[in-house]
Formats: structure tokens, sequence, C-alpha cells
């Protein structure tokens, strides 16, 4: 995708993050817990392997709190939908 002078891309017109760090922050504000961590876990090994151990340091620290996030997301979503199941439970066990 083409880039114009300010780092924005023309079609959607939002700034597109040049290091891996900005990127994943940005997935985190978005709500994108799992394609963070992916993205963390990708580049961290990519930085490893590029001798970048500061990068990867950072990035193996920021994964630990992505993905914490994550498990409280979906525990989150567990247990909003389990409470939606027992009410639907409830309404069928009163209408006998």
């Amino acid at each position: 995708m083409a880039k114009n002078k300010s780092g924005k891309s023309p079609k959607d017109n939002t700034v597109q993050p040049e290091d891996a760090m900005s990127r994943v922050a940005l997935l985190c504000q978005e709500g994108q817990w799992r394609e963070a961590v992916l993205l963390c876990r990708r580049t961290s090994a990519k930085a490893e392997k590029e001798g970048k151990d500061d990068l990867a340091f950072g990035l193996k620290m920021a994964l630990r709190k992505i993905e914490y996030s994550l498990r409280r997301q979906m525990a989150s979503a567990l247990v909003a939908k389990s409470r939606e199941f027992l009410s639907k439970e409830y309404l069928l066990d009163v209408g006998e």
C-alpha cells in the first residue's frame, strides 16, 4: 500500500506506524489482542534472529502483558455468554 508524504495511507487516511512496538500498541488500543499477540511473537522471533536483543526483550515483556489482557478478554466473554445462556435457561424453566 502506498503512503503519501505524511505517512498516511491514501485509502483510509490513518497513520501507519513504522516500528513493531507502535504497531503492537495500535492493535492493543483497538482491542485486537489476538492480532497483537501474533505480531508480538513474530517480530520478537525476527528481532532475535537479527541480533536486536533490546527489541526482542521489549517485545517479550510486552507479550506477557498482552497475553494477560487477552486471557481477561476471553474470560469476560465466557462470563457474558454464560449469563446470557443461564438467563435463557431460567426463562425456559419458568415457562414450564
